[in-house]
């Protein structure tokens, strides 16, 4: 039988989105234009300052917008609660499309017999096993799927790195995840409860497996938390034998590294850790692995008393960077992402009365602590634990000015608005222990913000200026409901809902530090490189069309840390491969993200 050939042409004609005359910002630092782009099957197919021909499903008309890459957190914990917050609200509404997870030792897996808080536990963490100081870093996974179950309707039913991959991928999500896996939680399914102290060789290897497993998986590399349990108590032989398996898979090594100490009982005899020893650590072990190494949240080195000026302290930032740059020049691959405000990420505590947590705990609740707070020998003993070094929030051995650094925002007695406890305390003569626990009994529902005196944010643009400099926000997804209801009564930072608007905000708009497109590459294309993706974080044809659209002009933040839970100003349009997820400041409802595993090297 004769076949004869049959060609088929097949034209598009029309795609799905065109965005047009919008200020094109490609993410890599060109002149911006006003110009088109062209969407279809999720990537970009036309990027020109000429109209196209051709008709397009939805037309967005961009004019007097920018139009950027979608924002990258190149620091996120968003992971952690992607399963309970699939639609990101947060991150979204700041447009941002893509995170990288398992940062800060944290991921949330591998899975052995102990499952690792992850802090969205908080609210029932105290009913496995009440404590009054510190929650338990770890309980048997049973008991926790158990409590899971009752409280959630759902289980911890992965193990492997690569199950929870396919648990998310399964789920779906608003943004892209990018995965990193935890050497604390590695370290915990090898260790459990034995952890503070070395690992012996086996366990070395045991943590080896777990890492390989993560790595073939999918995993960009591998993260420590060296200020947390049980991260803190590995010593720098331990991390670098697993970062050798991470230059195995040409991965990264992200560290939040070591500057506070374990964030526990700290007395009088115990010193803070020297810094500047963190970021050397670093360095030294991307140096001896040959591993290119993300610093977490950079700040500044050294520690100054009193709390230093303007002048020393920009000092301190610059030469912090000096130890950044001396490395770069012998060949070592560093680089930094910063929280763009000074007040850190995570969570917010503005209540006062939760510096009084414990107390609240042993009390049974803050009617009955308010009663045992007008007992002196009651009080007594809370000023013991305190100046005894038994509370970290509250430690008068770590940070002496630790009064200076609490600002009352509301307060029924208006003689301490706007006042530090610290000049509260001086002007009355007395102890601030004792002020504070006054004000508390005075007024249980006083808020505070923290001043920190020992930052300002003339560091932020010594370390934004750098050009190895990204941003990272540090924070959970999240809707625009959630808040702790048991003590310390977190809110969400206000990072979780503005840190990318703010960055721009501030550091673009109002302050000129940076130009646009400066900023635009710190949170688009410089993370997209860091994890080495070259299909993201950058508009260009033939990319996933991760894009978000913006006004220069009105971008920002209204939340603040008394209440962050405030959707930021001027993100128009996100749209996270090819489809609209907000859309006029609206989430769509759009679960377009994707997992975004490693891929295998060829050997």
């Amino acid at each position: 039988m004769d076949i004869t050939p049959i060609i088929v042409l097949v034209f598009i004609l029309e795609w799905d989105l065109l965005i047009e005359n919008g200020l094109i910002v490609d993410g890599i630092g060109s002149k911006p234009f006003k110009g088109f782009l062209g969407i279809n099957d999720g990537k970009i197919v036309y990027l020109s300052d000429v109209k196209p021909s051709i008709d397009a499903k939805r037309v967005i008309d961009a004019n007097g917008l920018v139009v950027s890459p979608g924002f990258i957190d190149i620091h996120s914990h968003g992971d952690e609660t992607i399963l309970l917050y699939p639609k990101a609200e947060n991150y979204v509404s700041q447009g941002v499309t893509t995170i990288v997870g398992g940062n800060c030792g944290f991921s949330p897996a591998p899975v052995g017999n102990f499952w690792v808080m992850s802090f969205w536990e908080m609210d029932w963490w105290h009913e496995l096993k009440p404590y009054k100081y510190y929650a338990p870093l770890m309980h048997p996974i049973n008991k926790v799927n158990e409590k899971l179950k009752e409280k959630f309707g759902f289980t911890i039913d992965w193990k492997s790195f690569n199950d929870f991959l396919c648990k998310v991928e399964g789920r779906g999500a608003s943004i892209n995840y990018i995965p990193l896996v935890g050497h604390g939680t590695i370290r915990a399914a090898v260790m459990g409860e034995d952890h503070k102290r070395k690992a012996s060789d086996k366990e070395i290897e045991e943590m080896k497996n777990y890492l390989r497993e993560a790595l073939e998986s999918g995993a960009h590399g591998m993260s420590t938390g060296l200020d947390y349990a049980p991260g803190f108590y590995a010593d720098t032989r331990e991390i670098i034998e697993l970062v050798k398996v991470v230059k195995e898979y040409d991965g990264i090594y992200a560290t939040h590294w070591r500057r506070t100490g374990i964030r526990t009982e700290t007395r009088r005899e115990t010193k803070p850790p020297e810094k500047i020893k963190g970021i050397i650590e670093a360095i030294e072990i991307s140096e001896k692995t040959g591993v290119p190494v993300q610093i977490s949240h950079i700040s500044y080195g050294f520690v100054v008393y009193p709390p230093p000026p303007e002048r020393l302290r920009r000092a301190m930032a610059e030469t912090t960077l000096d130890y950044v740059d001396e490395a770069i020049k012998r060949g070592v691959d560093v680089t930094f992402d910063v929280i763009p405000n000074i007040t850190g990420g995570v969570f917010s505590m503005p209540k006062l009365i939760a510096l009084l947590s414990p107390w609240i705990r042993e009390s049974g609740g803050i009617e009955r602590l308010i009663e045992n707070l007008k007992c002196e020998d009651y009080r007594r003993d809370i000023k013991d634990a305190i100046y005894g070094g038994k509370w970290y929030t509250v430690n008068p051995n770590l940070d002496p000015y630790w009064m200076d650094n609490i600002l009352i925002r509301k307060c029924k007695n208006s003689e301490y608005l706007d006042k530090s406890l610290g000049e509260i305390a001086s002007s009355k003569g007395a102890d601030p222990v004792d002020v504070l626990m006054d004000i508390i009994v005075e007024d249980p529902e006083t808020l505070y913000e923290p001043k920190y005196t020992y930052a300002g944010e003339e560091t932020l643009e010594v370390f934004f200026k750098h050009p190895r400099a990204m941003v990272g926000a540090d924070i959970f997804a999240l809707d625009f409901k959630w808040e702790a209801k048991t003590p310390p009564y977190y809110l969400p930072h206000p990072n979780t809902y503005g840190a990318f608007p703010m960055f721009i905000a501030k550091f673009v708009r109002e302050k000129g530090i940076l130009s646009l497109e400066e900023a635009i590459m710190k949170i688009t294309s410089k993370p997209a490189e860091r994890m080495k993706i070259n299909d993201r974080g950058i508009l260009k044809v033939g990319a996933w069309a991760d894009i978000t659209i913006f006004d220069l002009n009105r971008i920002g933040y209204r939340g603040t840390y008394l209440e962050p839970r405030v959707p930021p100003d001027g993100i128009e349009y996100v749209i996270v491969n090819g489809e609209i997820v907000l859309d006029r400041g609206k989430h769509s409802g759009a679960l377009s993200g994707k997992v975004i595993r490693k891929r295998k090297i060829s050997k």
